[in-house]
């Protein structure tokens, strides 16, 4: 035997990889050594290369399963190529990883803040938290960049803020739908929460609300779910109704005057 050709034990102790590996990498068709004529296994220096080129693209994240596609199809695909790939998949990656940390930090906050809530408003929350991103893409296309960018482009802080109000509205309205959608606590309430809305909404945005077409604002009904039972959410629309009679929403309002009067 060569200098260049090792016995199993050998080449696991040349490569710091265990026997165990070795056996699997070559089950998966990824190492595939020479035989002697007693069934010994003998690995050279090229098996050598092999075995490093899959622990420095297994280091990189790429999947067992990657890696013998890869050796596979080398004439075909460079190693540049393949490392943009995996480039791209860590990136994106890492991007999901971000929005996961983001969310817990946020539900931890609230928890800190609120105490245990209810498995499905938990629940809920983490839906609306995972839709984000598809929401802030709605506001921008039907509304403006500069809303989207208010409500969403904004400090752990604001969000925080923003968390704690969407909490204390749904609260609100569950325990004053017991009553009626004219009552004086269910103007107050809905005063607070429509100017706060409002204040979110430049003159582009405010322009284009009056344009959105139906089905449009079903698109966004799907994109954001709410805590509100039947009764509630018919509530909440009758004290909606009440309110905008009553004291109308600046600004909204005078376009959808104009969007008639065309």
């Amino acid at each position: 035997m060569g200098s260049t050709h090792y016995s199993i034990g050998k080449f696991a102790e040349l490569s710091g990889i265990p026997i165990r590996t070795l056996h699997y990498y070559e089950e998966v068709g990824l190492l595939c050594p020479r035989r002697q004529e007693n069934g010994h296994r003998i690995y050279g220096t090229a098996d050598l290369i092999t075995l490093q080129k899959i622990i420095g693209l297994k280091s990189l994240g790429f999947s067992l399963e990657r890696i013998r596609k890869f050796n596979h199809r080398e004439s075909e695909m460079s190693l540049v190529e393949t490392l943009n790939m995996q480039q791209q998949a860590l990136q994106a990656a890492r991007a999901e990883l971000d929005k996961s940390l983001e969310i817990l930090e946020r539900l931890l906050t609230i928890l800190q803040r609120e105490g245990e809530l209810e498995h499905n408003m938990m629940f809920l929350l983490i839906r609306n938290m995972l839709r984000e991103d598809k929401q802030r893409s709605w506001v921008a296309e039907h509304l403006s960049e500069q809303t989207a960018t208010a409500l969403f482009d904004i400090s752990q802080d604001a969000v925080a803020e923003l968390d704690r109000e969407m909490l204390a509205f749904a609260e609100a309205v569950k325990r004053l739908a017991a009553g009626e959608p004219d009552a004086l606590e269910a103007e107050e309430m809905l005063g607070f929460y429509v100017q706060r809305i409002l204040g979110f909404l430049d003159d582009k945005a405010i322009a284009n609300f009056a344009h959105i077409p139906e089905e449009e604002h079903e698109c966004l009904n799907q994109l954001v779910d709410m805590p509100f039972n039947e009764r509630e959410s018919a509530w909440l629309d009758e004290a909606l109704a009440h309110y905008a009679s009553k004291f109308g929403l600046h600004g909204i309002d005078g376009q959808k005057e104009a969007q008639k009067e065309e």
